[in-house]
């Protein structure tokens, strides 16, 4: 039998408040299994909740990655490296995706580049969202330029203090109709402490050593719908997160998810060689 707190977060879900995924540690629906048609798949309409419109020079390593159209972020870490969040890949061939990069419009300019490979964190898991990490390697060589830049990357295990100001940027839900939904957005957000974090979220089963909060108590900024696999950035330029899940977006006392990058450093070297 479903408990109560189950029934309730999958109303959530359907509503759209848990944004980013809905899957919920230890849930599981009666009589059906999760298949590769039960792809996570972020809403695609809209923006960074609380930010400023930037230019692509401004955010280098960022990448749209596109189905039909903008489906994810990324950050690019080598010439032929992107690094996304496994919930955007998770259940797709890598002959379904493109690229897009060196623009600050999801839609066009820049250029769009073939994938040629996923590769998934074997360790995913798609119910509570850990290990939420995915690389993508294209088919081709970035040629670098302004538009156009490798991100940094954290040490293994590197520490990052509460209060960091960090930049996260995308295409994500804006939660205001009077902003463009095609140009890239930045908001600001501290990193929040983790043991802090872990209390709110315990009604969701919680966060994992693999995970990294970010946002305000008070709320007001955060990252969103459409906004997922892309870059949580310190002012130095470091990318500490990906954008992962939360509970709706810039709400009061729930900073925004992320996936901590210095814990799966040694999987990246591996897995890409960077």
């Amino acid at each position: 039998m479903w408990k109560l707190r189950n029934l309730s977060l999958v109303i959530l879900c359907l509503f759209g408040i848990l944004h980013a995924r809905c899957p919920v540690n230890g849930l599981t629906l009666p009589q059906r299994k999760l298949t590769q048609d039960d792809t996570i798949k972020p809403l695609l309409d809209g923006r960074i909740v609380g930010g400023e419109k930037i230019n692509i020079t401004e955010a280098p390593h960022q990448v749209s990655l596109q189905t039909t159209g903008h489906l994810c972020g990324g950050s690019i870490i080598s010439n032929r490296w992107i690094l996304t969040a496994a919930h955007c890949t998770y259940g797709r061939n890598a002959d379904e995706l493109r690229v897009r990069i060196g623009s600050s419009e999801s839609s066009k300019g820049g250029e769009l580049i073939d994938v040629e490979e996923i590769v998934q964190h074997k360790d995913f898991n798609i119910r509570n969202v850990d290990y939420d990490f995915s690389l993508i390697k294209l088919d081709r060589e970035i040629e670098f330029n302004d538009t156009k830049q490798a991100v940094r990357l954290p040490e293994h295990m590197e520490n990052i203090t509460d209060g960091t100001a960090c930049f996260v940027t995308g295409w994500g839900y804006t939660h205001s109709i009077t902003q463009s939904r095609e140009w890239l957005r930045q908001a600001e957000v501290p990193i929040f402490n983790q043991q802090q974090c872990a209390m709110r979220y315990n009604i969701f089963g919680g966060i994992t050593d693999r995970m990294i909060c970010a946002g305000y108590a008070k709320g007001g900024k955060d990252a969103c719908q459409g906004d997922s696999g892309g870059p949580l950035v310190t002012d130095s330029g470091v990318l500490v997160g990906i954008v992962s899940w939360g509970f709706g977006c810039a709400r009061p006392n729930y900073p925004g998810i992320y996936s901590r990058v210095a814990y799966v450093r040694d999987w990246i070297q591996e897995s890409s060689g960077v």
